[in-house]
């Protein structure tokens, strides 16, 4: 039996969210999880990134952004806290089974897939992985998505919600990977409810531990043939760039959870 976990993040040690689910499959699967693999933050050289940024435009925003004294998504700080009891770590989880490779749809990659043979590849927070990673798993990929799908898609899929006044539609989703974002079959949803006072931290937070359960439920279903996969209509919802996530976008979630604290006082 062998798992592998893909995992993102902006360092090779992943972010906390990744750190959580990781230590959770570990856990929970011991050492049926053969391997973990990380890749190196990728930084195109500055003539490129120059380049991008003069084709992108929307300069006014940029510079709304830079005086902006928010971070860009949960504070990670806020994030680990909400995850973890004591001491966050600091590290991924895995030990000698840990790999950093340059990219997840690489050469290097693929020859580790190669080497363990997954039966399930577990995928959360990466950049997009093309079908010759996820095509090497013998019973399947799946990935976790932090929002409700097909309703919110992409980017800060916990964040459009609260902009949207939606608390109906906060959640997370298990699927099967496919090549379109976020588009694959649905194997479970689950809800993340507010309480009084969460911040995006904390809603991101819950989104990741109701997701871990079921992503580990859903790789249990699938390492018994039990899986079922629901397909998704892609024509309700919308999916989210991280361009969409405006300055004024910030402004407006901080005043909807600050009218949501006040309605459940």
């Amino acid at each position: 039996m062998s798992i592998v976990i893909l995992v993102g993040g902006q360092s090779s040690d992943a972010n906390p969210e990744h750190r959580y689910l990781v230590q959770a499959f570990i856990d929970h699967f011991g050492d049926d999880v053969t391997r973990v693999i990380s890749a190196e933050p990728q930084r195109d050289p500055l003539p490129v990134r120059l380049k991008r940024a003069l084709k992108r435009g929307n300069y006014l925003e940029r510079l709304r952004r830079s005086r902006y004294p928010g971070s860009f998504g949960p504070d990670a700080d806020d994030l680990a806290a909400a995850l973890f009891d004591g001491t966050p770590p600091s590290t991924l989880a895995g030990g000698d089974k840990r790999a950093i490779v340059p990219s997840h749809n690489g050469t290097e990659c693929e020859e580790l897939l190669d080497a363990d043979q997954p039966d399930i590849i577990v995928v959360y927070g990466t950049r997009i992985i093309r079908e010759n990673i996820f095509s090497r798993a013998r019973k399947g990929t799946l990935n976790m998505h932090t929002g409700l799908s097909p309703h919110y898609r992409g980017d800060s899929t916990l964040f459009w919600p609260v902009y949207y006044n939606d608390p109906d539609h906060l959640g997370v989703t298990v699927h099967k990977l496919a090549a379109n974002v976020d588009g694959g079959d649905i194997v479970y949803t689950g809800k993340v409810e507010y309480t009084h006072g969460d911040t995006e931290a904390d809603l991101f937070a819950k989104g990741v531990k109701v997701g871990t359960e079921l992503y580990i439920k859903a790789v249990e279903d699938a390492l018994a043939d039990r899986i079922e996969y629901h397909p998704q209509d892609l024509s309700i919802g919308r999916e989210f760039r991280w361009i969409h996530r405006t300055v004024a976008a910030e402004r407006k979630v901080l005043a909807n959870l600050a009218a949501w604290a006040n309605k459940t006082k």
